[in-house]
């Protein structure tokens, strides 16, 4: 089952539970609900995602096998995404470096914001390795970057996907 599977269910569990519940007699639309400032969901809701260029990665799967004892999870890529290879892309996505320098030219790159200390990690599908043709300034905005998409199905790192010779695209 894909990603995308999985969050379309997810939107018609959603709808039909919506859809089943009994009508009001004074069905009033329900008053926006502001969370408390400091709390857990008041952090998550200003948690930026990003959005450009992921949701035509997310025509994958994982398959997990044993491999020496040990559980491997592998990336099986639809056709969509397959046709992608060694294609020019473009995606938005945060920075997470992967070594301390104010300009580096290979770091991952997030659908998600990385600063959130309560929201889950991204999975290997919300992430990539990146290497640009220069080395561009870290920052937690989100940025947006145009390079050459490679899959890799069996990484040792569990990362699916690496954009090659990227470039900073204007604005970001």
């Amino acid at each position: 089952m894909t990603i995308r599977d999985k969050r379309a269910i997810a939107a018609a569990l959603m709808l039909a539970v919506l859809a089943a519940r009994p009508a009001l007699a004074a069905d009033k639309p329900a008053p926006t609900v502001v969370p408390a400032p400091g709390t857990a969901a008041a952090v998550q809701a200003n948690i930026p995602k990003a959005t450009l260029g992921w949701d035509k990665l997310a025509d994958v799967k994982e398959v997990h096998s044993m491999d020496n004892g040990l559980l491997r999870v592998r990336a099986a890529f639809g056709p969509q995404v397959q046709a992608l290879e060694g294609k020019p892309l473009t995606i938005a996505g945060f920075i997470i470096p992967l070594e301390q320098k104010e300009k580096s030219g290979h770091f991952l790159l997030s659908a998600m914001a990385p600063s959130c200390p309560f929201c889950p990690p991204p999975g290997p599908a919300d992430l990539m390795e990146v290497k640009t043709s220069a080395p561009i300034a870290m920052t937690n905005e989100p940025i947006t970057l145009t390079g050459t998409l490679h899959m890799v199905g069996d990484d040792d790192n569990g990362l699916y996907y690496r954009l090659g010779d990227a470039t900073l695209q204007a604005g970001s």
